[in-house]
């Protein structure tokens, strides 16, 4: 997956919130670019770990074409589905017409449909590329998400700062559990 946004992307938590959660009561540059840095990795780590991206972005996933009619995403949900293309042999994409493919269970388990009026499945090419918008968790699960980021960002920032740590830091139980509760793996990766 690859994020393709040419718009910076929305944080799932705010500098502000963080700063608050974790008592944050100092005005320095250099300690809130640290928080910053922190904050980014922390949700990072956790849209990755999880499948499961705090915000909406626009993404591009490319698969091995095959005689599939049913590819599952690796994140959920999805949004809405943008772009399809074939390689065309040399090092480019033909786009193909969205015509007769569509995402079907896109909060639960979702999956690129490719039905038998697709323009594309009469065309060559060895790789489909699938540009999506994804994420944007529910809300069930954005609470458990946002915790965790806070959680661990905390862990990564008091370990930078910290004068006498020499063990690598370690993800606590706590994040751990968060993560484990909101992980999303897909069943299967094509049909």
């Amino acid at each position: 997956m690859r994020v393709i946004d040419g718009d910076p992307l929305a944080p799932g938590v705010a500098l502000e919130d963080f700063k608050k959660s974790i008592h944050f009561l100092v005005d320095d540059p250099d300690e809130e670019t640290a928080l910053q840095l922190a904050l980014q990795s922390a949700e990072a780590a956790v849209a990755t770990a999880t499948g499961c991206p705090l915000t909406p972005r626009l993404v591009e996933f490319v698969a091995t074409r095959g005689g599939w009619c049913r590819w599952w995403f690796p994140v959920l949900p999805v949004q809405e589905l943008v772009g399809l293309a074939l390689d065309d042999g040399v090092g480019g994409w033909a786009d193909q017409s969205l015509d007769g493919a569509w995402v079907q269970q896109a909060f639960d388990e979702p999956q690129l449909v490719l039905g038998p009026a697709w323009a594309g499945r009469s065309a060559s090419g060895d790789l489909i590329r699938i540009q999506a918008r994804v994420g944007g968790a529910d809300a069930q699960t954005l609470p458990r998400l946002r915790q965790a980021v806070i959680l661990l960002a905390k862990e990564w920032f008091e370990a930078g700062i910290a004068l006498d740590g020499e063990d690598v830091p370690r993800m606590s139980f706590g994040v751990h559990r968060l993560l484990k509760q909101a992980r999303y793996r897909r069943p299967c990766e094509v049909e």
